[in-house]
């Protein structure tokens, strides 16, 4: 079984090495994209497994990635786990109703992050 690939958008090189790192000690495929253009480009030629998707980013925004991939035919299954320092609820709302899978607010806790990526993959595979 190939493992499951992520897609990683963050324009914080540290945190991309940190879940890089995370993820990648468990057996997952790894992508990165350090902006939201890349980001956007990538998710479509990747088809990642699961997304990992900051909001405050370059060129792109991740609410506006978000927003462009559901409208995809061929990127709107993609499950997008948004990760963010934004945590009021209008904001958690908006990325839901998006279509965000899970929000998550930076900081993280690793095993807790690791935990809900599980869960997601365990059930898009189902």
């Amino acid at each position: 079984m190939n493992p499951s690939r992520i897609l990683i958008a963050d324009d914080d090189s540290t945190i991309r090495r940190f879940l890089v790192t995370l993820l990648e000690d468990r057996g997952y495929e790894i992508h990165e994209a350090p902006d939201g253009e890349q980001a956007y480009r990538m998710a479509g030629e990747v088809k990642p497994d699961l997304m990992l998707l900051d909001l405050i980013m370059p060129f792109r925004d991740g609410f506006d990635v978000l927003q462009d991939l559901k409208r995809q035919d061929t990127t709107a299954h993609i499950p997008i786990i948004i990760m963010s320092v934004k945590d009021r609820e209008e904001e958690i709302v908006k990325g839901f109703n998006l279509g965000a899978e899970d929000y998550v607010v930076k900081p993280f806790n690793s095993l807790e992050l690791i935990s809900r990526v599980k869960k997601i993959l365990e059930r898009s595979r189902s």
